[in-house]
């Protein structure tokens, strides 16, 4: 898996440089997505090796779009991982869009 180190202080443009890039591995690696009230749950399965490239786009997302409200989930017994993303009113569209997730969640 490529290398995504983040160093700091981790500037803005730092995160710009590595979003993009980090954002195609994890998309690459959800298996589901679950909508929510306020936004979406990426759901990556039992795999592992998703935690942290799925930990590294929560902390560009932080600086990228700090309006966002972000969890990382890990499951007990090997269980699922996932991504939980949601914010004030327009972050579910914004989300939606951003991150393509038409081909996940049926309109």
């Amino acid at each position: 898996m490529v290398d995504y180190s983040i160093t700091y202080p981790f500037t803005r443009e730092s995160a710009e440089d590595i979003r993009e890039p980090l954002l195609s591995v994890v998309l690459d690696l959800i298996k589901a997505v679950q909508e929510t009230e306020e936004g979406y749950v990426l759901v990556f399965g039992r795999v592992p090796q998703a935690v942290q490239p799925v930990a590294q786009l929560i902390q560009v997302e932080r600086v990228m779009n700090p309006f966002m409200r972000m969890s990382l989930i890990v499951e007990s017994n090997e269980g699922p991982i996932k991504m939980e993303m949601s914010g004030p009113k327009g972050t579910k569209e914004f989300l939606y869009s951003e991150y393509g997730l038409k081909r996940w969640v049926l309109s």
